[in-house]
């Protein structure tokens, strides 16, 4: 499997793991509770060798899981083999805690967005070449990306502030207003989630006023 390689940016190996309508942004710390015995392995190895794991949306799926089964066999065999996402987000995992029967609960801090180049090993999981995806310069707009960020910011107050104080205070905190608007369009999806495809469309996005106006636009709907 190989993508158009973008120029002047050094490639770096990652382990792949897709698991469907999850996407993962920059700077965001995404859970993880797993099963597989490829993908136990891939999480100790992972931290065994200071590798960064991806965690991608799929395109499709290749090999559907069995029906009905027990945990018992799920921890002992593969389950679903996806088609992977090419742009997604990766990062350093961390194993919180190994259960009597096997599972592994974990979380991976995403440290940067990645385009995935070529496939380098298949089994027991991939393994992939990527590069880095950084933004490009923003084009003149109508509205800038800081004044996007103060309405999105505002109009998830304005939704939150009969629901969930708590998050209202962290919206509000000067540490969090105080982000630049590509950290806030990434950081969002911690407490944000759209249609998996929706936030696909947005991780790819190239700039930080972009992905902003994308995100104003959904919310003013809502």
């Amino acid at each position: 499997m190989r993508h158009h390689k973008l120029p002047d940016t050094e490639l770096v190996n990652v382990a792949l793991f897709p698991i469907p309508n999850i996407v993962a942004f920059p700077g965001t710390v995404v859970p993880l509770h797993v099963f597989e015995p490829r993908y136990r392995q891939l999480v100790h190895d992972c931290v065994e060798d200071n590798r960064m794991i991806g965690v991608c949306h799929t395109i499709k799926t290749i090999h559907e899981p069995a029906k009905t089964q027990s945990i018992e066999q799920a921890l002992s065999s593969n389950q679903a083999t996806y088609k992977p996402q090419q742009i997604f987000s990766a990062g350093d995992c961390e194993i919180i805690k190994t259960t009597d029967d096997g599972r592994i609960i974990a979380s991976i801090t995403m440290r940067e967005r990645l385009l995935l180049v070529e496939e380098i090993q298949s089994l027991p999981y991939r393994i992939v070449s990527c590069q880095s995806l950084t933004d490009e310069l923003d084009g003149p707009v109508a509205e800038t990306a800081e004044t996007l960020q103060h309405s999105i910011n505002n109009r998830l107050i304005e939704l939150l502030s009969t629901q969930n104080a708590e998050l209202v205070r962290e919206f509000q905190d000067p540490e969090w207003l105080a982000l630049p608007p590509a950290d806030f369009s990434f950081r969002l999806f911690q407490y944000l989630k759209f249609d998996a495809d929706v936030m696909q469309e947005i991780l790819e996005l190239r700039s930080a006023h972009a992905r902003l106006d994308l995100i104003w636009a959904i919310l003013k709907q809502t």
